[in-house]
C-alpha cells in the first residue's frame, strides 16, 4: 500500500484528538502495516495514543465490525480495503481507506468514449469499484462533458455516528448518487432522476483486478429492465449484462413458494450493526407469526452448512446480513437461505414486480403496521406482547419447545454425550492448586 494516502488520516487523528484507534481489514497483514505506519505518524506527538488491529471479527470483513471496536474502548475506525458500505449504527466514526490502483485514465476515457457512442441511451450512471475511488474526480470531469444527464454513485469515505444515511432516495447500492453538471460541479442526485428499470437508462460499472461478482450481482439486481455493462479498467475488457438481472430474479423466484409451503422458519442475524437490523428482525417475527408459521431467531457469526444441518426442524432460513454476504452464499448454504425481500414477496408486503431491495430500513417500511403490533400466541406456549416483550408460557426447558431433537447431528454442547452410565461426584483432596493439604509436611 502507498502510504501517501495516510497523510489525511494522520492529520484528521491530531486534529479531532483520537486516542484509541481500531483498525479492520480483510487482510490482516495490510491492516498491520497500516498500524505501524499509523504508530510512527502519531506516537510521538501524543504517547498515550493507541492503536489496535481486529483481527478477529463478529461479521464479515466487508462490514465494519463497531462490536470489535467497541471492545477495545476505540473512539476512531480505520477500515482498510474492501468494504460493503452498508449503513451501519456505529457510536464513533468510521474512515474508509481504499486500495488504490493505477490506472491509464487517458486510455481508459477513450475506449469508454468509442464504446458508448454505439449504444443509445438518455442518461447514465457510473458505479465505480472502491479501489477507483482516488479518481472519482476524474470520472466526474468525463461525465460532464455528455450532452445528456449523467449521474456517479460515489463511495462514501465517512460515517459519522448515529449519522448513516438520512435520505435513501439519494442512494444506489449504498454509494451516494450525484449529478455531474456541465461545469464539473456535483449536485444531489435521487433515484428517481434515474428512472430505473427503463431500457433507456445505461449503468455502468467499471472494476479494477479480479472481476468482482457480487457487486456485480447487487448493481444487477437493482437495475433490472435497464442497460447494464460492465468494463474492466485493466484490460478494458467490455461485458454487455442486460440480462443478469432476470437471470438471478428468475433462479430465486422458487425461494418465495418454499416460504409459502414453510410452516417453521428461522432467522439468520450475521450483521448486528447493519442500520435498522433490530427493527426489521422484530418485523419479520412479527409478521411470520401473523402468518400462523412458528420462528426462531439465530445469532451466528460465521455460517456454515453444518450449523444449517444440526437444525433439521428448520423448513427455510432468513439470513439478516450485508448483501455481499448474502449474495456471496455458497450454493450449500444458499439451498436454505432466503433473503428478506423474498420472505416479504411472500406475505405479499412487497410485488415481486420491485427492484430487489437490501436495505434493512426500507424493507422494514414496507411490511404493514398492523403486523407488527398484533399479540399472538401458540397454544400458550410463547405470548407476545406489545412492546417487543415475550413472556414464555408452559415451557420447562427451551430442549422442550425443539420437536424431534434426536435427528440434531451434533452433542458437543451435551456434557453427556455417549455416556452411558450416570457419572457421580465423589470425595476428593482439598488444597490450592499447588499442593494438597497432606501433602504439606508437618
Amino acid at each position: 500500500m502507498e502510504f501517501n494516502i495516510l497523510e489525511p488520516l494522520v492529520d484528521e487523528i491530531k486534529s479531532r484528538g483520537y486516542q484509541r484507534i481500531a483498525i479492520q481489514s480483510s487482510d490482516v497483514s495490510a491492516a498491520v502495516s497500516v498500524c505501524s505506519e499509523l504508530h510512527d505518524r502519531c506516537k510521538s506527538l501524543e504517547p498515550n495514543r493507541e492503536f489496535y488491529v481486529l483481527g478477529d471479527v463478529f461479521v464479515g470483513s466487508c462490514c465494519t465490525d463497531v462490536i470489535a471496536a467497541r471492545r477495545t474502548d476505540a473512539d476512531y475506525v480505520i477500515h482498510v480495503g474492501d468494504a460493503c458500505q452498508s449503513f451501519v449504527e456505529s457510536p464513533v466514526p468510521i474512515r474508509f481507506l481504499f486500495n488504490p490502483v493505477t490506472v491509464d485514465t487517458d486510455i481508459l476515457f477513450c475506449v469508454l468514449s468509442d464504446r458508448l457512442s454505439t449504444y443509445n441511451f438518455d442518461r447514465i450512471l457510473l458505479v465505480y469499484h472502491s479501489s477507483l475511488h482516488h479518481i472519482s474526480g476524474l470520472f466526474v470531469t468525463w461525465l460532464s462533458g455528455y450532452s445528456k444527464p449523467s449521474f456517479i454513485a460515489q463511495c462514501m469515505e465517512h460515517i459519522l455516528p448515529d449519522d448513516g444515511v438520512k435520505n435513501h432516495e439519494n442512494v444506489f447500492c449504498y454509494r451516494k448518487i450525484l449529478r455531474c453538471c456541465s461545469d464539473t460541479a456535483l449536485e444531489t442526485g435521487y433515484i428517481n432522476d434515474l428512472h430505473m428499470g427503463e431500457q433507456d437508462t445505461l449503468v455502468l460499472f467499471l472494476y479494477a483486478g479480479t472481476r468482482n461478482n457480487v457487486t456485480e450481482d447487487h448493481i444487477a439486481l437493482k437495475s433490472v429492465g435497464s442497460q447494464f455493462h460492465v468494463m474492466s479498467v485493466d484490460t478494458l475488457e467490455y461485458s454487455i449484462m442486460d440480462s443478469r438481472g432476470h437471470s438471478l430474479r428468475s433462479r430465486r423466484y422458487h425461494k418465495v413458494g418454499k416460504i409459502q409451503d414453510a410452516s417453521t422458519i428461522g432467522i439468520l442475524v450475521v450483521a448486528r450493526t447493519i442500520k435498522g437490523y433490530r427493527e426489521l428482525r422484530r418485523a419479520i417475527v412479527r409478521l411470520i407469526e401473523s402468518q400462523g408459521k412458528r420462528c426462531y431467531t439465530f445469532s451466528v457469526n460465521c455460517l456454515t452448512e453444518a450449523k444449517l444441518a444440526n437444525m433439521p426442524n428448520i423448513d427455510i432460513f432468513c439470513m439478516l446480513s450485508c448483501c455481499e454476504s448474502i449474495l456471496s452464499l455458497p450454493e450449500e448454504i444458499g439451498r436454505r437461505v432466503v433473503y428478506p425481500f423474498e420472505l416479504l414477496v411472500a406475505f405479499d408486503c412487497i410485488d415481486w414486480s420491485l427492484p430487489y431491495e437490501f436495505d434493512f430500513v426500507t424493507l422494514t417500511s414496507y411490511i404493514p403496521e398492523s403486523s407488527t403490533d398484533e399479540t399472538t400466541s401458540y397454544g400458550g406456549e410463547i405470548r407476545r406482547l406489545q412492546g417487543g416483550c415475550e413472556i414464555q408460557l408452559q415451557v420447562d426447558s427451551f430442549m422442550d419447545t425443539l420437536q424431534d431433537n434426536s435427528k440434531r447431528t451434533f452433542g458437543g454442547v451435551d456434557p453427556l454425550e455417549g455416556i452411558t452410565r450416570e457419572p457421580k461426584v465423589l470425595p476428593g483432596f482439598h488444597g490450592i492448586a499447588s499442593r494438597y493439604d497432606h501433602e504439606v509436611d508437618k
